[in-house]
């Protein structure tokens, strides 16, 4: 039996569950939403953060001790990449990084180009911060995404900065190194900069090779932020955080001075306590995690080809996500967001809302004990075959 086949009680505040009735109307069903998952976050991480609390004060903090060499030893061995020590600065978070990276390096009005499907605060946020939003479609095709050459480098021809997740977030896709290189010079070549969000890298499972955006066209030195956090692979979103790597000096010194001087990115003891613990004391745990996550996302993909011939699943390779496309079925988005909570009583995330492309899909989450995935997927026959006699 694993570690990971523990069913945890969660807290009555996690939104996983504290939200199904305003997600979906109704508490009835089992939810595979939210990017978090059901596994206890590791011991040795608990462990780190208790010893914070404990202290008697909670005051000013200097750095949480080598929280930065951590960072670079686990690039060095999970990536074989080499990172400088003042490449890397602590933020707040990365959504809330590419927030601060459109204030400090684009203007109001700037065009910033997506992907699309995408995860939605993207869109959301360039829009809100006063920036004009400009999409290219991604190409769905066996399974995985391709961007469509042509459409991208016209779009960013008039864009001043690029949003992209890598890997790709829904569908876990783990971009080829020559893909990540072409996009690398092509933005160059436009004087765009990248924010590479890579939330997902540490979830890139065995067979797959994740490239460290800042690892790419080394000549070039291109203008590229990677932005990263323990948050999905060791489940601690709770605490917000993450980590910047920026190798180009002056684009390096333009953020972090904007960054520090403005004070938005300061000492956050938890956070960085937590990524010393899961970089240097957790590697046995996480071998485990993507051992673990490898079969469930096999057991769905071979359940749904089974027993749901209509839906297919696009994954690339990263994070515990399946984007399901459902478009066979014939169901209007509405119809097919409904067929899945009140049919098969399943709370997952309606695939419109990561725009152009992710209509007629519904987004899954399998970090999950494979015994909440078997009742997930039994849901889902019984309610597939109740509708389609098939």
């Amino acid at each position: 039996m694993s570690l990971f086949d523990d069913i945890v009680v969660r807290d009555v505040n996690c939104r996983k569950y504290g939200q199904l009735q305003q997600m979906y109307g109704t508490n009835n069903v089992l939810p595979l939403w939210i990017a978090d998952m059901d596994f206890v976050t590791p011991e040795p991480i608990m462990n780190t953060l208790r010893s914070v609390i404990e202290q008697p004060v909670q005051g000013y903090n200097l750095d949480y001790p080598q929280w930065k060499e951590a960072v670079i030893h686990w690039y060095a061995k999970q990536y074989n990449s080499t990172i400088q020590p003042h490449w890397v600065h602590f933020v707040p978070g990365v959504i809330k990084t590419i927030v601060l990276s459109l204030m400090a390096l684009t203007r109001s009005g700037d065009n910033i180009l997506t992907c699309s499907p995408i995860y939605d605060p993207y869109p959301n946020l360039v829009k809100t911060s006063g920036r004009h939003l400009v999409q290219t479609r991604l190409i769905e095709k066996d399974g995985g995404y391709e961007l469509d050459w042509h459409d991208f480098r016209e779009k960013l021809k008039k864009c001043k900065m690029f949003l992209f997740p890598s890997p790709h977030n829904p569908g876990g896709m783990v971009w080829h190194r020559e893909t990540l290189e072409k996009i690398n010079d092509y933005c160059h070549n436009a004087g765009v900069i990248v924010i590479a969000d890579e939330v997902h890298c540490d979830l890139t499972l065995l067979g797959k090779t994740h490239h460290p955006f800042f690892t790419l066209n080394e000549a070039l030195n291109s203008q590229s932020i990677v932005l990263a956090s323990i948050s999905k692979t060791f489940n601690t979103a709770a605490i917000q955080g993450g980590i910047a790597i920026i190798k180009n000096d002056e684009l390096r010194d333009r953020f972090y001075h904007f960054l520090d001087n403005c004070y938005l990115a300061e000492t956050h003891s938890l956070q960085q306590a937590a990524i010393y613990s899961a970089y240097t004391h957790c590697d046995g745990w996480h071998q485990k995690l993507l051992a673990y996550l490898a079969d469930n996302i096999e057991y769905v993909k071979s359940e749904i080809a089974k027993h749901c011939p209509l839906i297919s699943i696009v994954y690339g390779g990263a994070s515990y996500l399946l984007f399901l496309n459902a478009e066979k079925m014939g169901l209007s988005d509405e119809q097919l967001n409904a067929f899945f909570v009140h049919e098969a009583r399943l709370g997952l995330s309606p695939g419109h809302q990561y725009g152009p492309g992710g209509e007629g899909h519904m987004r899954l989450n399998v970090g999950c004990p494979r015994s909440v995935l078997e009742e997930a997927m039994n849901r889902l026959k019984e309610a597939y075959l109740k509708r389609l006699g098939v």
